[in-house]
């Protein structure tokens, strides 16, 4: 079963869904009408559009703690495909559930619960499919497009802690990264001028992609660009650093211990 494309358990698409999904019944149920559904709600007489409103009030409530229960639970259950349908079809069940108890309520209870459970599924489900399917189809084709988007490989593509893209850079811009407690700092040109990236990701997770573009380490803090150093040097005292062919940038410093590694790329 496919794995479910990270859009659909952000915030951006779960926003979506909470909002959207409440106000299409509202819409639907008073532009359109259905005479089942006026014959169900319209409780007392005239009371229609009221009882509409309420409905959406509990769609609104389902939705809310639904979504947020997605949104902290997917790693946990391994969210796909055939597991977010379910999910979504128990959302309209809940959904039917909360409904059902207020008309029941609301009729004094002259209706059995369980047989308005099942007309509220019925009316639920048959007006919340489209909204679902299209929106559904909407951020998958989103996806999509992402997963498609031309992968240029002399890009460096620095991903954060929750693996959102948060910079793409060409690899020879960069002149270093370094480690700062829960943040990486990226140092980077941008035609002449000298730019920082706070990134908050550990540089252990990065080592790979700077590995790969030629970035090397030269002490526990930092990885360096060997195409920008312009010397290595050793003071009185033996501590090493790197001047970088950049104006105005500070040596960076470079342990004994990779002083050799680094020494073969220059």
């Amino acid at each position: 079963m496919d794995k479910l494309p990270s859009i659909m358990t952000s915030l951006r698409s779960n926003l979506v869904f909470l909002f959207t999904i409440p106000v299409f019944w509202l819409c639907f149920a008073i532009l359109y009408q259905p005479t089942r559904l006026v014959h169900l709600l319209n409780i007392h007489g005239d009371m229609y559009n009221f009882n509409t409103t309420i409905i959406m009030c509990i769609l609104l409530g389902v939705m809310l703690i639904s979504r947020g229960l997605l949104m902290v639970s997917h790693r946990t259950i391994k969210m796909n495909w055939f597991k977010f349908a379910i999910w979504e079809i128990c959302e309209v069940f809940i959904m039917s559930m909360f409904t059902a108890l207020y008309i029941t309520l609301m009729y004094h209870g002259k209706f059995a619960y369980f047989h308005m459970v099942g007309q509220c599924f019925f009316n639920l489900f048959i007006i919340l499919i489209y909204p679902y399917i299209i929106l559904n189809l909407a951020f998958a084709y989103v996806a999509k497009i992402e997963e498609n988007t031309i992968y240029d490989d002399s890009l460096m593509r620095f991903l954060d802690n929750t693996k959102k893209l948060k910079l793409m850079i060409a690899a020879s811009a960069v002149l270093y990264v370094e480690a700062d407690e829960n943040y990486v700092h990226v140092r980077y040109l941008e035609g002449e001028r000298l730019k920082d990236y706070a990134l908050r990701a550990s540089m252990k997770s990065l080592e790979e992609l700077m590995q790969k573009h030629g970035l090397v380490r030269c002490q526990r803090s930092y990885y360096i660009n060997p195409q920008h150093i312009k010397v290595l040097r050793r003071d009185k005292e033996g501590l090493i650093s790197a001047e970088l062919d950049v104006a105005n940038q500070k040596p960076i410093p470079v342990s004994p211990k990779y002083y050799d590694s680094l020494s073969k790329w220059l």
